[in-house]
């Protein structure tokens, strides 16, 4: 059963920007074949990056997250899920095709539609508006791993950090972790732009981040523009489940 929720941030008299959230867990027990081909909706790009992953989780992760995203998309475009293509817009920094996802060939009657998809752990986050928008989410880290990224943050993030004990560092960190990626995403910058030349402790000029309510152990924000005032919808269930992956036939014995 779903359990919508909805919030906004807009003061009274604002307008509002709808902003569809989806956070949702894969389907314990839905596994890729073994030695199968990838899902016959994935594009070329899907593929490469697909075949690239070594370990069966995580290609498993990455095949459901980007089904959960057709699925949000051709719902709120009014179209199959298998019909959702993908393309890069041009990177704001050097001009390469690497920059912000869109939707390709959205159709002349649909409205254009922003997104942005992030998946940690057996978790998606996907965010659809109508401006702008980054989402991210991330599971606690280990304290150990906060040592190791902690150099590479911006002073005051690492000042604001300092002290904390250990279970209050793992939620914050993932939390600011969060917060940077989202902005990244937004931009279509990268975290390499943004990764120690960016206070994300308070609000950037010109954007507004927001946290999510996220599973236990988990961290998720989305950042927008700071001229959008936000109505939230957040949701816990795909508009349509994962179809079950194609078996392999067995060989046959001669």
């Amino acid at each position: 059963m779903t359990h919508d929720l909805k919030w906004s941030d807009a003061p009274p008299g604002e307008v509002r920007d709808p902003v569809g959230i989806w956070i949702v867990r894969a389907p314990a027990g839905q596994h890729l074949s073994d030695g199968g081909p990838p899902p016959d909706w994935f594009d070329e790009r899907e593929r490469r990056r697909l075949a690239s992953i070594p370990q069966p989780a995580g290609r498993e992760a990455y095949v459901f997250a980007h089904w959960a995203l057709r699925s949000v998309l051709g719902s709120s475009l009014g179209c199959s899920p298998r019909s959702v293509g993908f393309l890069r817009q041009p990177c704001p920094g050097c001009g390469g095709a690497h920059g912000r996802p869109a939707i390709r060939d959205p159709g002349p009657d649909s409205e254009a539609l922003e997104f942005s998809m992030s998946h940690s752990g057996d978790h998606v986050a996907i965010g659809v508006a109508e401006a702008t928008i980054g989402i991210d989410i991330e599971s606690w880290p280990t304290p150990e791993s906060v040592a190791g990224y902690l150099p590479f943050l911006h002073p005051k993030e690492q000042q604001w950090l300092g002290g904390r004990p250990d279970d209050e560092l793992v939620r914050d960190f993932a939390r600011l972790w969060t917060r940077k990626e989202a902005m990244a995403k937004a931009t279509g910058q990268g975290m390499a732009a943004i990764m120690n030349r960016l206070d994300l402790t308070n609000q950037p000029l010109g954007w507004r981040v927001r946290q999510l309510l996220a599973p236990p152990g988990y961290e998720a924000s989305f950042a927008v523009p700071a001229s959008v005032h936000v109505d939230v919808t957040m949701h816990d269930e795909l508009p349509e489940p994962m179809p079950e992956p194609v078996a392999m036939p067995e060989p046959v014995q001669v």
